[in-house]
């Protein structure tokens, strides 16, 4: 596939999840290795495209701030592809027992006090499951917050994403294994890439 067209894809894919956009947008993106500004362009579509996805925010910050544009994109989708989160989940879940079992949500992304989590939250304890590429920097979540709460990106936005403060999890769920709320969120997964607080056009 032509890398515009690849980077078509990613942009307009709606209800794709991340395990494909990510590898997709990462193949995309490394076209324009030798073109900085069209690679600034290029990473300001997908994200004004898909601006609720964290992982593609954590792709395109990484690969902006990184020194070999190759190595990182590559080094991303291998750390993205290997992430051992839901292995990690099934080990927490299985030390508890069937009686006790949790209400878990999966992070679209967060930031260090709050995430926008897939579905509703119930009565009881919930686990937060955070995997790799979700917990942004502050600056970068509060850009990605406001672009989901104003509807920036007109077709993504939906009903099915909540903003919740992360102290109102039992747990959260990191590549680490269980962690505590309170200190789960503390380091962010990739850097702050200022480029992308800027709407493509």
């Amino acid at each position: 596939m032509h890398p515009i067209e690849r980077l078509r894809y990613v942009a307009r894919s709606q209800g794709v999840p991340a395990s494909v956009l990510v590898p997709e947008a990462a193949a995309a993106l490394m076209a324009f290795r030798h073109d900085p500004a069209g690679m600034v362009s290029a990473c300001r579509r997908i994200i004004d495209r898909q601006s609720d996805c964290g992982p593609l925010w954590w792709l395109c910050s990484r690969i902006l701030c990184g020194f070999d544009v190759l190595e990182e994109a590559r080094r991303s989708v291998e750390e993205f592809t290997a992430d051992p989160t839901a292995d990690r989940l099934a080990e927490a879940l299985a030390e508890l027992g069937d009686d006790r079992l949790p209400v878990v949500v999966e992070a679209r992304a967060c930031g260090s006090s709050s995430a926008l989590v897939v579905g509703r939250l119930h009565d009881g304890p919930t686990w937060l499951v955070a995997p790799i590429g979700t917990v942004l920097p502050p600056a970068t979540f509060d850009v990605l917050c406001r672009r989901w709460s104003e509807g920036a990106d007109g077709a993504n936005r939906g009903d099915r994403l909540d903003l919740v403060e992360v102290s109102t999890f039992a747990a959260v769920v990191r590549p680490g294994g269980r962690m505590n709320p309170e200190r789960a969120l503390r380091r962010a997964d990739c850097p702050v890439a200022p480029e992308l607080f800027r709407l493509a056009g």
